[in-house]
């Protein structure tokens, strides 16, 4: 018996990747949406996570408190909130 796989070569995996960041970067500037990427988790709890995120746009890092845990290097598109976080008293922390 005989299986064969089709494998993407890294080339077109890095073309159809690219063609998929741009669409959310044209996304983004159409809506009121923003990307960023988290950076860093540092405390995961029972119904979500603190992480450091990165403004694609502005490479600004912030803290934020995300619903969800999401692996370092995930990308989001989000419409958020910034405002005072109790348990670190930072005025500054994004609500996701």
């Amino acid at each position: 018996m005989t299986i064969a796989l089709t494998v993407p070569s890294r080339r077109k995996r890095t073309a159809a990747l690219a063609a998929q960041w741009q669409a959310l970067q044209q996304h983004c500037s159409s809506w009121l949406e923003q990307l960023l990427q988290v950076t860093r988790g540092y405390q995961n709890g029972r119904r979500g996570s603190k992480a450091v995120v990165t403004w694609c746009d502005t490479g600004r890092q912030q803290d934020a408190w995300l619903d969800l845990v999401r692996p370092p290097g995930a990308c989001l598109l989000v419409n958020a909130s910034s405002g005072y976080g109790p348990h670190s008293h930072n005025p500054n922390v994004l609500y996701l």
